[in-house]
């Protein structure tokens, strides 16, 4: 049985003024609202008053709910607070809550204008739950304040996954609420950990995996090589690619670790298909070459493993312009009722990104169709998974990995170091290995993409910015993150899950 709503409000309160109170600073300016997050901000400015802080409060409103009220008195037990006078070093933003929508009006507005108005230019912003005027279902920005940090309970809201630019440094602080089922399930480093198997001493290549990679046409020799890198650097035992014969010579310079076998003239017969324990097929591939749908469907009916199909493999099965088909249930279903024929219920994940998603589930392709605000991120992949019986990874911050019974699991890891060519080369090497091994879809879908956002977090920290991390540095980070699982093990997932700030230069 839940507590009373007073003692959730208190309980936040405590655990936020806590986590302030940790900080270096000791002076603070709150600004709360007339709801329940304003009633958070009057106890959280108490807490901090009682702990010795120098505490400032600008109220927007008298409280209009009897929690917010009660905590208001409560606070005031010290007696009444000083206006802010922008000398502050800490800026608690308790205007709005996870329950506000639109843009913000009257007492509010002026509030926000207040901050910018009067903070100091050095001042950190902490959100309490949620940046104010920053939707938490949709992400949709209706003017919030930026936060350098924000502190929410209990479970990780979509708004703050898609905003990550607003949100700051996330962090969920467990105050004993049972997660609702309509929120995302965060991927955290423990699950990884518990993921991926384990191999006894005597192991031999062999049982570590063995990864085919098709792809590397003509000119694209580098994907092939990054996923064959991103595998190798993610424990696989045996890596082949099987590329075009323009790119061979290139494979076995760059992937000494791989055997290579080339095809020509775009026949893929030759492809020994009894040897991987899974596949991974699209990096480097045409997805405009007119064959190749067809030339992917026979090798799915000829290889029934594990397989991970990205890149040039998902646009070959884009589809055909309908006059008047704008949505899924709209389209044109021929290309992917053949892509899920013979894929035949097998693990089976495909890696989209938003444009190569939408290309696979909507007729007519819109002059934004590249736009990430065009498809619904959680829902979507949901869909498209039921629709193809095989599990969808669309690729971003946040990724959602989408599984067909209805699963969804987010990893929340990343940031624009990401968006580079290769990166989802990188990726599918890294779940092609993890299929390999034999962990599930799901799971790999969902390791992989930890994985890989991690690793770029990491790159971007060390290098001091996204800027000028190129793919190695990438590579050099995801064969780092691999051994420091261990040491996350002890971290629950909906407890303490600290999410770093997208960094913006």
């Amino acid at each position: 049985m839940l507590p009373d709503s007073y003692t959730l409000m208190r309980r936040a309160a405590v655990a936020a003024a806590e986590w302030l109170n940790a900080r270096q600073e000791r002076s603070a300016a709150v600004y709360v609202g007339p709801g329940n997050n304003g009633g958070d901000g009057w106890l959280i400015a108490g807490l901090l008053r009682e702990m010795g802080w120098n505490v400032t409060l600008h109220a927007a409103g008298d409280p209009k709910t009897a929690d917010a009220s009660r905590a208001k008195a409560d606070a005031e037990r010290g007696g009444r607070f000083a206006q802010p006078t922008g000398t502050e070093a800490l800026i608690v933003d308790a205007l709005l809550g996870t329950g506000s929508t639109g843009a913000p009006r009257g007492l509010i507005a002026d509030a926000l204008r207040h901050v910018r108005e009067t903070r100091r230019a050095d001042a950190a912003v902490i959100a309490i739950d949620i940046p104010s005027a920053l939707d938490a279902s949709t992400g949709e920005d209706f003017g919030a304040l930026p936060a350098d940090h924000t502190v929410t309970f209990g479970s990780v809201k979509r708004g703050q996954l898609l905003r990550r630019e607003l949100v700051g440094e996330l962090h969920v602080l467990d105050i004993g609420l049972i997660d609702a089922p309509s929120q995302p399930a965060i991927v955290c480093a423990p699950d990884v950990h518990w993921w991926v198997p384990r191999f006894a001493p005597d192991t031999w290549k062999g049982t570590r995996g063995r990864l085919a990679i098709v792809g590397g046409g003509a000119g694209m020799a580098g994907a092939a090589v990054i996923a064959a890198r991103g595998a190798h650097a993610s424990g696989v035992g045996m890596v082949r690619a099987d590329v075009a014969s323009e790119s061979a010579l290139a494979l076995q310079i760059a992937t000494p670790f791989a055997t290579v076998h080339s095809w020509r003239m775009n026949d893929w017969n030759r492809i020994d298909t009894a040897w991987p324990h899974a596949m991974v097929i699209g990096p480097g591939l045409d997805g405009s070459d007119a064959t190749l749908r067809e030339r992917v469907l026979s090798l799915l009916y000829a290889f029934a493993g594990p397989v991970v199909l990205d890149a040039g493999a998902l646009t070959a099965f884009h589809h055909v312009a309908q006059p008047d088909a704008e949505d899924i249930a709209d389209a044109d279903d021929d290309h992917l009722e053949a892509l899920r024929h013979a894929l035949r219920g097998r693990d089976a994940l495909l890696t989209p990104h938003v444009g190569e998603f939408r290309g696979l589930v909507v007729a007519r392709a819109s002059s934004n169709s590249s736009n990430e605000t065009t498809i619904s991120r959680f829902e979507a992949p949901s869909t498209l998974a039921k629709a193809l019986n095989a599990t969808i990874l669309l690729k971003g911050v946040p990724t959602i990995i989408a599984a067909p019974d209805g699963e969804i699991l987010v990893s929340a890891t990343g940031n624009p170091a990401l968006a580079m060519g290769g990166t989802g080369d990188l990726l599918s090497g890294i779940a092609g290995a993890l299929f390999a091994q034999g962990v599930s879809a799901l799971h790999a879908g969902a390791a992989a993409a930890w994985v890989h956002g991690t690793a770029a977090e990491r790159a971007c920290e060390k290098h001091g910015g996204w800027r000028g991390v190129t793919m190695e540095l990438l590579l050099h980070e995801v064969t780092n993150v691999w051994p420091r699982l261990d040491a996350h093990i002890s971290r629950a997932p909906h407890a303490v899950l600290d999410l770093p700030a997208v960094p913006t230069r």
